[in-house]
């Protein structure tokens, strides 16, 4: 998953009230239309005065959570502009389900596309209350979300006047091996100076020992993997290193830079024990780990939150995290062929590379990559989040600037608090100050 926009949302600030709101939605927006579901929101006017702006929290691939509305931006921005605040539900995730059954077949329907008509449709309902007449509409996403704020503009500009695009990966990239290079570069500059190193050699000794019965038996051992998973078969030696390079991309996502030079002096000498982190293995259910790929597609096929998201990375984006570049620290050990295999053993034998590839182009030639053709939108990423690779770092145009917070991680300014660092702060400042600049509510409350 791109993951949620921050890590833990019980931080982020007060308590507010928000109603959860319900509206009809068409199954294809583009197509026939008169087969409906149910899409979950959630709506505070705890700080809304008469034709104050609207302010949408764009939910992304998980379930909606209204305590998004109780801190960060989001809520300055609706305190000092006597805003409302909503935030969606992206079909197939959370409550908000087309189809109770995931089957292949009726996924068909779950893309960013149908998505964007979904809040389009939300914001022409709020809008027919006569309070929000004259309000100006600012949409705020993080993540794959952050990607949805940008499109809600470039594609409904006559519905949404500014959006906030935080930490959106809006190039669509089959082979991502920029997430990986950006990890070795924040272990390289945040990490001890033997961290790396240490890295490389501890994954060189597992793909050694991996190479003879032997060592298979030892590392099955030291690693408390179960006896009938078999890892001289490869799949089942690609979710063994995702699991072990799982920790190096959650510190460099989420946990910045003091994180990170923690993480490496926890390594220590010796192996990256799994056994320590069996709990964090969603399918795993016996005494000893799992680390097997058929456990692996089970487990998405069963998580509904999962199961969505890699349909749509299957479908849309690519973003499969690989080890292609020489430029990080444990080898050629993820390919871009066995995330495919994934695609294949979820969805079926049709969802093949090319698929994806076709995929990615459409979107790509949908929304315009790195450079999309926007205005009044404002890029924010932080220098250590590695999918600020996929993202804009540098200013499109006056009308959309780019804004890069040094030392900041994945989302971070959507979260921001009284606490956070200074830097932070201050760009979530000028966050704001774009926002209300491109609504006119540049002297309410600032």
């Amino acid at each position: 998953m791109v993951a949620s926009p921050t890590s833990d949302i019980s931080k982020i600030g007060v308590i507010i009230s928000a109603e959860t709101r319900w509206i009809s939605q068409p199954i294809d927006h583009f197509g026939d239309n008169s087969q409906t579901w149910q899409m979950r929101y959630f709506e505070s006017l705890d700080y809304f005065q008469q034709n104050g702006p609207i302010f949408i929290f764009v939910g992304g691939e998980a379930e909606a959570n209204p305590l998004f509305l109780s801190g960060g931006e989001i809520n300055q921005l609706a305190q000092e502009t006597n805003g409302a605040m909503y935030m969606t539900e992206h079909r197939y995730y959370g409550k908000s389900k087309p189809f109770d059954d995931l089957s292949t077949e009726n996924l068909k329907w779950l893309s960013s596309k149908q998505a964007l008509a979904d809040v389009a449709n939300v914001i022409k309902s709020i809008k027919t209350d006569s309070r929000f007449e004259n309000s100006k509409v600012v949409v705020i996403g993080g993540s794959y979300a952050g990607s949805l704020a940008a499109w809600m503009k470039l594609k409904y500009p006559e519905l949404v006047d500014a959006a906030i695009a935080s930490s959106g990966p809006v190039l669509a990239k089959k082979d991502f091996f920029d997430y990986l290079q950006k990890v070795n570069e924040d272990y390289d500059r945040y990490g001890t100076s033997d961290c790396l190193s240490n890295t490389r050699a501890k994954f060189q000794k597992f793909k050694e020992m991996l190479q003879t019965s032997e060592g298979i038996q030892q590392l099955k051992q030291e690693q408390n993997i179960c006896d009938e998973v078999d890892m001289s078969d490869s799949k089942n030696q690609f979710i063994f290193f995702m699991i072990n390079i799982s920790p190096y991309m959650q510190q460099s996502q989420y946990g910045g830079p003091d994180k990170i030079r923690d993480h490496c002096s926890s390594l220590g000498i010796g192996y990256v024990n799994v056994s320590k982190t069996s709990h964090e293995l969603p399918w795993n259910i016996k005494n000893c780990n799992d680390i097997s790929f058929q456990g692996f597609i089970n487990f998405i096929k069963q998580d509904d939150n999962y199961h969505a998201w890699l349909y749509q990375q299957c479908t849309e984006f690519g973003y499969f995290q690989t080890t292609s570049s020489t430029s990080q620290p444990f080898g050629d050990v993820l390919s871009k062929d066995m995330y495919i295999e994934v695609c294949k053993n979820v969805f079926g034998p049709e969802f093949d590379e090319a698929r994806v590839d076709s995929g990615v182009e459409t979107t790509n030639n949908a929304y315009g990559g790195q450079k999309p053709p926007v205005n009044q939108v404002v890029f924010v990423n932080g220098d250590v989040d590695p999918w600020s690779t996929l993202s804009v770092l540098e200013d499109l145009s006056n009308e959309a600037p780019a804004i890069v917070v040094p030392k900041a991680t994945h989302c971070a300014d959507i979260g921001v608090r009284p606490d956070s660092p200074e830097e932070l702060k201050e760009a979530t400042e000028r966050i704001k100050q774009y926002i209300k600049k491109w609504i006119g509510a540049g002297n309410i409350r600032v």
